[in-house]
């Protein structure tokens, strides 16, 4: 019997030792899979953090190429408003004062280049005239000395006459080149001209645009503050008296002269669209024309803008019959 159990106590124990073995096994193979698993995922995070990197040194340089062109504009806008100042003492110019500066200063360039262009067709004229005389003269003397001298062909004047020769055509090839230099010189200076007559006209198109444009934007803040300020206090005067009044009348609704007052504002709103419209598109007559006629056909005061920046409230033109 004891050995009976003895046995029986061998086979569990080995069956226990058996299926830890098992499970040993099945623990060494997932901790490969985990640890296989884990590589990959680390490699992956490797290519993420690569690419990353190479995203921000290609955002770093774009950040520091727009930057470098923001510091450049920001410069150019400088020294043209620089150039642009009036000396100290005195006043300060309109841009069309400049604009009629520039105008002025590319025509006496116009002719001054229409000028030299005269005088280097005129020079090259006379040269050419004078290289038809010297092959004239040239010739002649040639005929001239060939009919009274006859050298050997191993004199000295000979080898003279030759590097003579030489000499001139050395000196006419230079000459010639230097003239194409000189054509070449004088259609880069005229190219150069043109572009910066072009470039001067451009900036002070711009420099006139962005001055009218920031004085309208001050004056519409200024306009826009104020307006808002006495809205504010008119529709506070405006509920105390609608309140004043229901309290006189007994009423709860809206009075008779409640809606005199809506009616009243919402002329007063038309005129004040109207305006802004009319003051907007002034300066365009064919839109001010369809303007026009729109408001004439709705019935509504055509408004008419006096001069900017004065001050003065605007004048309401009456409907024509």
């Amino acid at each position: 019997r004891r050995v009976r159990e003895a046995v029986v106590s061998t086979q569990s124990t080995g069956d226990g030792v058996l299926s830890l073995d098992k499970k040993r096994l099945q623990l060494q193979k997932a901790m490969d899979e985990r640890k296989y698993d884990i590589h990959i995922h680390k490699d992956m995070l490797s290519q993420q953090i690569k690419h990353a990197s190479t995203e921000k040194g290609k955002i770093s340089a774009e950040l520091h190429e727009r930057c470098s062109q923001i510091d450049k504009l920001r410069k150019r806008y400088e020294i043209v408003m620089t150039a642009m100042a009036p000396p100290e003492g005195e006043e300060e110019h309109s841009a069309a004062y400049y604009v009629i500066s520039a105008a002025q200063e590319k025509e006496a360039l116009q002719r001054e280049g229409d000028e030299l262009d005269a005088n280097i067709r005129k020079a090259e004229k006379e040269i050419h005239a004078l290289e038809n005389t010297i092959k004239v003269m040239n010739a002649r003397n040639s005929m001239y000395r060939s009919n009274f001298t006859k050298v050997e062909q191993s004199s000295e004047d000979l080898e003279e006459e030759r590097t003579l020769e030489e000499q001139r055509r050395a000196v006419m090839d230079k000459y010639k080149y230097k003239r194409r230099q000189v054509r070449e010189l004088q259609e880069d200076l005229d190219a150069m001209s043109r572009t910066y007559d072009n470039l001067s006209a451009e900036e002070a198109t711009i420099t006139g645009q962005v001055g009218d444009a920031e004085s309208r934007l001050e004056l519409g803040k200024k306009q826009h503050s104020d307006q808002m300020s006495k809205l504010d206090r008119v529709s506070k005067q405006l509920v105390r008296y609608a309140r004043e009044v229901r309290a006189n009348k007994g009423k709860t609704t809206h009075t008779k002269e409640e809606d005199d007052i809506d009616v009243r504002d919402m002329a007063d709103f038309n005129k004040s669209i109207s305006k802004d419209l009319v003051g907007s598109i002034q300066s365009y007559p064919e839109a001010f024309s369809t303007l026009s006629n729109l408001l004439y056909q709705a019935n509504i005061p055509i408004p008419s803008v006096t001069g900017p920046g004065t001050g003065d409230m605007l004048d309401v033109l009456p409907l024509e019959p």
